[in-house]
């Protein structure tokens, strides 16, 4: 819980210095010339949990689109919400939804670099011993690759750090984990 609450507390304390800027954007979503830029893209990686189980592969699904509330002067903030599944050979189940705001770089044509922090809601299924929901918080960083015409390569990791929770066993622990995947995306 300590985890959380700080990093909690970091986020909130990046969201005061971000509103000292007097030259973002608040609601872009308002203003005339906004464009959401959509995309779609799969996910496909390891995920190594913390605690006794092994690297097992991760897939899912991601819609990330710009930011409808808040833009930087220069550069952008992309949404991505994202739903991915983990399955340890019908021992254990870990779903996520979450949503990971990223402050994103072009570093040169169609290559962009991001990072930042997110939230998320993990749905935990260890077989023959019960289920659980938590909330967790995470930290990623991304790159992309925007080819000619609207498909687009990328990579993330992300570390994320979850409520405990007893998952129907005698003690509490958690589901804190770390993910590396490659994407496959389309844009709209």
């Amino acid at each position: 819980m300590k985890r959380l609450t700080l990093a909690l507390a970091g986020t909130a304390l990046l969201s005061s210095a971000v509103q000292a800027a007097d030259q973002w954007t608040w609601l872009p979503i308002n203003e005339d010339n906004y464009q959401a830029q959509p995309s779609i893209a799969f996910l496909i990686g390891q995920l190594d949990p913390s605690g006794k189980l092994d690297n097992e592969t991760v897939g899912g699904l991601e819609l990330s689109f710009n930011c409808p509330l808040l833009q930087p002067p220069s550069n952008r903030i992309r949404q991505q919400l994202s739903y991915t599944k983990y399955k340890k050979q019908g021992v254990e189940e870990i779903q996520n939804i979450e949503l990971n705001p990223h402050y994103v770089v072009e570093i040169s044509p169609g290559l962009e670099i991001g990072g930042g922090p997110g939230l998320g809601f993990v749905m935990v299924d260890r077989k023959g011993v019960g289920t659980g929901n938590v909330f967790a918080v995470q930290l990623g960083a991304s790159l992309h690759y925007h080819a000619k015409g609207p498909l687009f390569l990328g990579a993330e990791a992300r570390y994320q750090v979850t409520q405990k929770d007893n998952f129907g066993a005698a003690t509490k622990s958690n589901v804190n984990n770390t993910r590396i995947m490659i994407k496959v995306g389309y844009s709209l």
